[in-house]
């Protein structure tokens, strides 16, 4: 009953959205050149991977972009009906299902990014449903491992960050082989097939739509690989903390902002302006030097680790604060809020001025009013969060400690296999590691951003809330022991 309230409560919702910005919110850069492939001939993307621009000519994007946006918000609503799905499965207790499912349907960021002519929706979607495909199971089976496979494979080719949740999922699918391989009635030393099949199925499965792209780069004579501009973006992370005092190399040094660290800015200050150490003027990147700058960036990476790690842990804990977190090294806040004007530019001074700004053809103030008011309340349960995910993480740590000490009891042995409950801490696993490591990797590579944070929200709030009823349960049972 509490999920149906939300469902319809998540559907008036979107309405609403679509209401008040029609027919799409736009970002600068990113949607266009979105709509531009789609519009022409696709191509490996130069920038960015291309899956959001196939995804875009299915759907007819370009002639239809209101059917862009109602198709993003579906889905969205879907995958939280799949999350609702596995957190029912995983604590058997609706209620606390429904309030672990209630960020995927109702937070500000997945509505605002459904309304966004951009791939992070989608990204998020994918991830989503590779998650909750792998969930649904106590231990999932080679069919749906090949569909969780497929799913996060199809997400790498829309977002590079892709590469954590596929990580994650193949570390956890070895952990259950291992499970099995060791548990109770396993004969001798021969692995059966159905213990390694969905590992197997998984990496197929996943290599399926990443190998496809690949080789469809490398036919377009740009590598076999998703993102042939890796190091550029690096170069963007790194610019902001680099010690040129450190660079011996006087090409390198080039691409060194004299500032004071406290004085520089964005990643993205490194990247796009003309008058950036990269452009040296120029709209267009000078031949040589972005690889120059891929050069640059592994040399700062070697020799300023602490650095990165260091930036990399402010920007995961900013994800937490109870207030919008924003330094001048830091992407805007504001861009990932419901808004009630049509764009959020700023004057060329502004600290901010080169990082990305939406544009809207409309905004109607009745909706967008409440929806805006709705925005600002995003940030003060993200402490919340972070705390569900600790506990999720204790209670992992108590349950795999009672485990070893049951097998390791004469007096006990664990409950078969098919009498064990569903596995909290594995659904916990898998949600909370595809989102977290999004976020790990985003910080490393590009920066903080909240649309990361807003296209994984739903796997990280499920897991916070699943983290606290199983640390609940632990408690509770060794009250009772």
């Amino acid at each position: 009953m509490v999920f149906a309230v939300l469902v319809v409560v998540a559907v008036a919702a979107r309405v609403l959205v679509l209401v008040a910005y029609p027919p799409a919110l736009m970002y600068l850069g990113d949607s266009a050149a979105y709509l531009d492939q789609a519009w022409r001939d696709l191509w490996p993307g130069d920038w960015r991977p291309s899956g959001y621009p196939i995804f875009l000519r299915i759907l007819d994007g370009p002639s239809h972009v209101t059917r862009i946006v109602v198709v993003q918000h579906l889905l969205t609503l879907a995958v939280a009906v799949a999350l609702y799905a596995v957190a029912v499965r995983a604590v058997r207790r609706p209620w606390l299902a429904a309030l672990a499912a209630a960020p995927a349907l109702l937070a500000p960021w997945v509505l605002d990014l459904g309304q966004f002519v951009l791939a992070d929706s989608l990204f998020g979607v994918l991830v989503s449903a590779g998650v909750a495909v792998l969930a649904g199971w106590r231990r999932p089976r080679a069919v749906a491992a090949a569909g969780g496979g497929l799913l996060l494979g199809a997400a790498l080719c829309v977002r590079t960050v892709g590469y954590g949740p596929l990580a994650v999922a193949v570390v956890v699918l070895v952990a259950d082989a291992v499970a099995a391989r060791g548990a109770p009635g396993a004969r001798g030393r021969r692995v059966p097939l159905r213990v390694v099949a969905p590992v197997a199925a998984f990496v197929v499965a996943a290599a399926v739509p990443v190998g496809a792209y690949a080789g469809w780069s490398a036919a377009e004579g740009k590598g076999f690989a998703v993102s042939a501009h890796s190091g550029f973006f690096l170069y963007g992370r790194v610019a902001t903390f680099a010690d040129c005092s450190t660079i011996s190399r006087a090409d390198l040094r080039t691409l060194c902002d004299p500032r004071p660290v406290n004085q520089r800015g964005a990643p993205v200050r490194y990247l796009w302006p003309a008058d950036s150490p990269l452009r040296q003027g120029h709209r267009q990147i000078p031949p040589g030097r972005e690889d120059l700058a891929g050069t640059f960036a592994h040399e700062v990476v070697r020799e300023q680790p602490w650095a990165l790690v260091t930036s990399s842990a402010r920007y995961l804990a900013g994800y937490l604060d109870p207030v919008p977190y924003e330094t001048p090294q830091t992407s805007r806040a504001d861009t990932w809020e419901l808004p009630t004007r049509t764009t959020n530019v700023l004057p060329p001074e502004d600290a901010h001025a080169d990082d990305g700004y939406f544009v809207a053809t409309a905004v109607h103030a009745p909706p967008a009013g409440l929806l805006a008011a709705w925005s600002r309340l995003s940030y003060a349960p993200m402490p919340l969060v972070g705390l569900g995910l600790l506990a999720g993480l204790a209670a992992s740590l108590l349950t795999a400690g009672r485990t070893i000490r049951a097998r390791r009891s004469p007096r006990r042995a664990p409950p078969p296999d098919d009498a064990a409950p569903a596995g909290v801490g594995r659904v916990f696993w898998l949600a909370a590691g595809s989102g977290v490591s999004t976020l790990v990797l985003s910080s490393v590579t590009s920066g903080f951003d909240y649309r990361y944070l807003g296209a994984v929200i739903g796997p990280i709030a499920l897991a916070a809330v699943l983290g606290v009823g199983a640390f609940a349960d632990e408690l509770r049972g060794r009250t009772a022991g």
